[in-house]
């Protein structure tokens, strides 16, 4: 296998040359290297974005969003002054991605578009109801972080589309937001279990909860908590948040745990997550 490599200088440039049948778009190339000798892909084109003007760029919208050009890679998305303050959470769920050589040339749109159920930073994302913004022959289209991830390592990007901008909406006041992760290993690997919290609480009383679930079902799972609302977050609350999401988790068997194991996780850390959201 010898595929061309092209290097757009462009998004034009790069929708054209993602036209070719076979062509995948590569940002940092952690993934995609990796897919590449274990020779699960075998891509008649790889198209490299590091050089299209503009993909890097992390800003802040008119109305307060958040907007992160795909190419921005993990490690300036956690240093970035914008994202901690605008939202601390992405910034620390991006500095425990992997390790210092993973972080300073992956991508948060490749994160996004490998789709692996398990990594970090999409329970954070959609509990701040991220969306993505798609770029093909025909235009772009937004599309909600929730309906993105289709199934393991499966998206809604469709052929000859990219993933060129990442959009997180201002959170409501009062609103505080936390992630865990759970990994018995090493520090390094994929979460067993992770869990992103997001609760709007005033005057004691929540008004709003949700958890992002990773690790735990076949794509990265997005639970409401309406039960929670008008209630304070008290140990109660917990409880009930934490078995709601162990019921609607799909985690499966495998060398990081049985799956009776990792919902009575996911109970666990989603009460710890959302615990720490109190003020």
């Amino acid at each position: 296998m010898d595929p061309d490599f092209a290097v757009p200088s462009s998004l034009d440039e790069a929708v054209r040359y993602l036209e070719h049948d076979g062509a995948v778009a590569v940002g940092g190339g952690t993934q995609v290297g990796l897919l590449l000798r274990q020779g699960l892909i075998e891509p008649s084109r790889l198209v490299w974005l590091g050089r299209v003007a503009g993909l890097r760029e992390i800003q802040r919208d008119g109305d307060g969003s958040l907007l992160i050009g795909s190419a921005a890679t993990l490690a300036e998305i956690a240093v970035s002054p914008l994202v901690r303050s605008a939202q601390p959470m992405v910034a620390r769920a991006a500095a425990l991605i992997g390790n210092p050589r993973v972080r300073v040339v992956g991508t948060i749109g490749g994160h996004l578009a490998h789709a692996d159920p398990r990594q970090d930073l999409p329970p954070c994302l959609l509990v701040l109801a991220a969306e993505v913004r798609l770029l093909g022959r025909k235009g772009t289209r937004d599309v909600p972080l929730r309906a993105f991830f289709r199934g393991p390592f499966e998206t809604a990007i469709q052929e000859g589309e990219v993933l060129i901008r990442v959009r997180i909406p201002a959170s409501p006041e009062h609103t505080r937001g936390c992630y865990k992760r759970f990994t018995p290993g090493t520090s390094n690997d994929y979460p067993t279990v992770g869990v992103a919290a997001v609760a709007e609480i005033e005057d004691g009383t929540t008004r709003r909860a949700a958890v992002g679930l990773g690790g735990v079902a076949p794509r990265p799972l997005l639970v409401d908590l309406p039960q929670l609302a008008g209630r304070p977050l008290d140990a109660t609350a917990l409880n009930a948040a934490g078995q709601a999401a162990a019921t609607a988790c799909d985690p499966a068997s495998d060398q990081r745990g049985s799956a009776g194991y990792k919902r009575a996780m996911v109970r666990l850390w989603t009460e710890r997550a959302l615990g720490a959201c109190r003020p």
